[in-house]
């Protein structure tokens, strides 16, 4: 049993593996990008890592703030119902979470602002 060119599409007619540079696909000058277009494409979907860890930073932001302000509300809630807990220890505790919320809200609105940038600048 011989090889033929029709069991083995990928050896030219002298038996000899094809090079992939050859491929319809990639000469066909339909197919072939620009490097205008390359540049376009990378400036709608940037690829830069740091890009895509600022967005995830972002998102992971924009959930901790919103399950701080529910942790917040509904243990202030909770506690400011029950008694059993002194005033100033819920003071104490209390008086963390207003930094701790103000802080973030203004980081994330940070982060939120630079990536607005990013994505203008790519554009």
């Amino acid at each position: 049993m011989g090889l033929t060119t029709s069991l083995s599409p990928n050896l030219s007619p002298d038996a000899k593996p094809s090079s992939p540079l050859l491929s319809p696909l990639l000469n066909d000058p339909a197919l072939i990008r620009t490097d205008d277009e390359e540049e376009v494409r990378r400036k709608r979907f940037p690829t830069n890592k740091a890009y895509f860890i600022a967005k995830e930073v972002s998102t992971t932001e924009r959930t901790y703030l919103k399950d701080l302000e529910v942790i917040t509300s509904w243990f202030q809630n909770a506690v400011s119902k029950d008694d059993s807990m002194p005033e100033t220890l819920k003071n104490l505790i209390f008086s963390s979470f207003d930094p701790l919320y103000k802080f973030h809200t203004s980081f994330l609105k940070e982060i939120e602002q630079r990536l607005a940038l990013w994505e203008e600048i790519g554009r």
